[in-house]
């Protein structure tokens, strides 16, 4: 089996070794021209300084004769003993140094002429017997001058001999130079020529046949599972071809058996939605309609009909096209409580209700894929809650009568009409009123349901400033909130504009808000009412540092006859229901926040004027 491995290493090698062989060359060229130099400096160089050397002695041996001429025989003869050493040492250093064509003979004839030279300068400076003045001067300028500036000549053609060598060196050494420069580019160019060959070489080698598995591996990653890749190769990116194949085949029958249990898990949910007795209507992400159920064909029409539509024109209800299109744009369920979340349909002869919920549909990555909307029959639960609200109107009016004419009876004697009570009968008389009055509101209350449940008494709207809505209500419990030590403030909003409301009814809403507030926050507490701008709406809230309702009580709260254990009790649990029946009725919402501990907050919007 070839080996992928092997051949990469065999390519780089090759590459290796060319990039050796242009650093060997290299390091070649710079010795070359380092020896080139070393022979400048080394040779030539050592006979240029000793030729210097001995110029400079000769000068000064001849100025130590001219000293003596001036009659300064001490400073003569120690000058002359200083530099002869210096010549001599110098002539040394030459005459071991030859290294050119005719450098020995000068060399020789500097030695020769120099002995001579120096025993006439020794004659006249060391004379046995004194030379007149005359004298002196005819033998330094008969003989010892002239025999100077034939030695001084001399070192001077040794001095030229040598720097027209160097000259000729450094012309040498900067061909050498030049000639290893081009050398060098033409190794060089030659290297990158080959490493080029050989990378083409090895990438058409290497990733050509990755680039067909690439492509093919594309067309399988697209869902084109029927394709399988031919790589006649032995190494490694044959196994791979191979491995590719094997996944391949793997896939198709994974996809096989996915498609035949989503076919199974589409008839099962088939079934289902055509066995389930409310309507069920099913929409894509688009918001058309992708199935309808039996049950919702009785009502929209045929599923054939439907299908491909949008929801809005099937459906023809603006309320189920805008649940659907929350869940879909919310991804959340989409489900509004009480009678606002009612559908009303006729079927055939028959009027029927149903309460309807939205549901978003997911895949395993959480997209939404559509909707699934369901209409809950409620039509016999209506009845039901219809015959109870009719039976509590009836009950709380006839239990009116009496409970106004008792609590008349015991005011009489808790004022004394019948005469003076002792104490423990003035406490009963008081317990009685207090339960008389509580009893009294919770039939007004159980009336007030039955009236607005019944649409007996509509809303009178009007054109409403906010302001005096706060007013009103902070105005009717500001005694409570005294009594109690409870801090009521009010912030009506310079921005919160006049809305469309039932004055009554809405100031009747906050004042039950505020009571409940003010019942449930300790002494010191405070209680914050205020309205703000909020889009369409003005937002009206509510706010307490009480105790807080517990989290699992708050979607219950503004149900009827729900009361929080523990809270302090004032009412049958009817307030919230009543707030939130005439909240809905002027088109707003009411909720409320609360986190244990920390108070609770009750915040309902009306929509404003105009």
């Amino acid at each position: 089996m070839r080996n992928l491995r092997k051949q990469l290493f065999l390519s780089h090698l090759a590459l290796a070794l060319l990039m050796t062989a242009v650093m060997a060359g290299a390091v070649i060229s710079f010795f070359r021209l380092g020896s080139s130099i070393d022979r400048i400096l080394v040779d030539n160089y050592k006979s240029v300084i000793a030729a210097q050397n001995m110029k400079e002695a000769l000068e000064r041996i001849d100025s130590s004769a001219t000293f003596y001429l001036a009659g300064q025989r001490q400073k003569a003869q120690s000058q002359y003993q200083a530099n002869i050493s210096n010549f001599l040492e110098a002539e040394t250093i030459e005459a071991n140094n030859i290294t050119e064509q005719g450098e020995k003979q000068l060399s020789d004839a500097i030695i020769r002429m120099f002995d001579a030279y120096r025993r006439q300068v020794e004659n006249l400076l060391y004379a046995k017997r004194p030379l007149s003045a005359k004298q002196e001067r005819e033998t330094y300028f008969s003989a010892l001058e002239p025999a100077f500036l034939r030695l001084k000549e001399r070192a001077q053609a040794v001095l030229d001999l040598n720097q027209s060598a160097i000259v000729r060196a450094d012309a040498q050494a900067k061909k050498e130079a030049q000639r290893a420069s081009y050398t060098s580019i033409a190794v060089t160019s030659g290297a990158f020529a080959l490493a080029l060959l050989f990378v083409f070489l090895t990438t058409r080698a290497v990733l050509a046949p990755l680039g067909s598995l690439a492509r093919q591996a594309e067309e399988i990653g697209a869902g084109r599972l029927n394709q399988r890749i031919e790589l006649r190769r032995t190494d490694e990116i044959g196994a791979l071809a191979v491995a590719f194949n094997t996944m391949t085949d793997r896939l198709r029958e994974a996809r096989q058996r996915e498609e035949a249990r989503l076919q199974r898990a589409e008839r099962m949910s088939d079934a289902a939605l055509e066995s389930l007795y409310d309507p069920v209507i099913v929409t894509d992400s688009r918001g058309l309609v992708v199935h309808l159920n039996p049950s919702a064909e009785g009502l929209f029409g045929s599923v054939e009909r439907a299908k491909g539509r949008g929801v809005a024109l099937v459906v023809e209800d603006a309320r189920i096209a805008a649940a659907v299109d929350r869940a879909i744009q919310h991804e959340r369920v989409s489900a509004v409580e009480g009678e606002a979340g009612f559908v009303v349909r006729k079927s055939g002869e028959t009027e029927r209700t149903y309460r309807l919920r939205v549901s978003p549909m997911r895949d395993e990555e959480g997209d939404v894929l559509g909707a699934v909307a369901v209409l809950e029959d409620i039509t016999h639960l209506r009845e039901l809650d219809k015959l109870k609200t009719e039976f509590i109107g009836v009950a709380s009016h006839e239990l009116r009568t009496p409970v106004t004419s008792l609590l008349l009876s015991v005011q009489l004697m808790d004022e004394g009409a019948v005469g003076e009570l002792t104490a423990d009968q003035m406490e009963i008389v008081a317990a009685q009123k207090a339960d008389l009055q509580r009893l009294d509101r919770t039939i007004g209350d159980l009336l007030d349901i039955t009236r607005l449940e019944a649409g007996v008494t509509p809303p009178r709207f009007e054109i409403v400033s906010s302001q005096e809505l706060i007013a009103s209500a902070i105005e009717a419990v500001g005694a409570q909130a005294k009594a109690k030590g409870v801090r009521l403030t009010a912030d009506g909003g310079a921005d919160a504009p006049p809305v469309r409301a039932d004055r009554s009814q809405i100031t009747r809403v906050l004042v039950n808000l505020l009571n409940n507030a003010i019942r449930h926050t300790p002494e010191n507490g405070s209680v914050s009412l205020l309205a703000r701008r909020e889009g369409g709406f003005t937002r009206f809230q509510v706010t307490d540092t009480g105790g807080g309702i517990p989290s699992a009580y708050l979607p219950r709260i503004f149900e009827r006859f729900v009361q929080v254990p523990g809270a302090t009790r004032g009412g049958a649990g009817l307030g919230l229901f009543i707030a939130q029946s005439v909240v809905q009725a002027h088109g707003g919402e009411i909720h409320a926040e609360s986190e244990l501990g920390k108070g609770a907050t009750f915040i309902f919007t009306l929509p404003k004027a105009g």
